[in-house]
């Protein structure tokens, strides 16, 4: 996880940062959020599921950054739960995240009997 700035107020420990992991005022990383091509990492289509990374930049300075999420749809929009609890603090971490995401995918659908992919 990163490190939460020393200089941030100790009522507010949430930061924002870019994919790089450098500091943001909430102005920039609005500005940024709102940029649908600078937030999508990657997405992967498989047949029925699509596995997507995008980047968050909340640094809560706790447990839990949400810099990065990997999301697991199905064509319903209904959430897969093959991906859960991990979460990625830079964007190497994040492009490993997206490729276990969907390499756990296919092994499902394999256990499950269903399409090998």
């Amino acid at each position: 996880m990163l490190e939460p700035e020393t200089s941030a107020p100790a009522t507010d420990p949430v930061t924002y940062r870019d994919k790089e992991g450098q500091l943001l005022t909430l102005g920039e990383w609005t500005r940024l959020y709102g940029n649908r091509d600078y937030r999508q990492h990657k997405d992967t289509q498989l047949p029925g599921t699509l596995v997507r990374t995008m980047w968050e930049g909340i640094d809560d300075g706790v447990n839990v950054a949400c810099m990065w999420h990997t999301g697991v749809i199905d064509e319903a929009g209904r959430a897969n739960t093959v991906w859960e609890g991990y979460w990625p603090c830079t964007q190497d971490e994040a492009e490993a995240a997206h490729e276990i995401a969907v390499a756990k995918v296919c092994e499902q659908r394999q256990s499950a009997g269903g399409q090998k992919i």
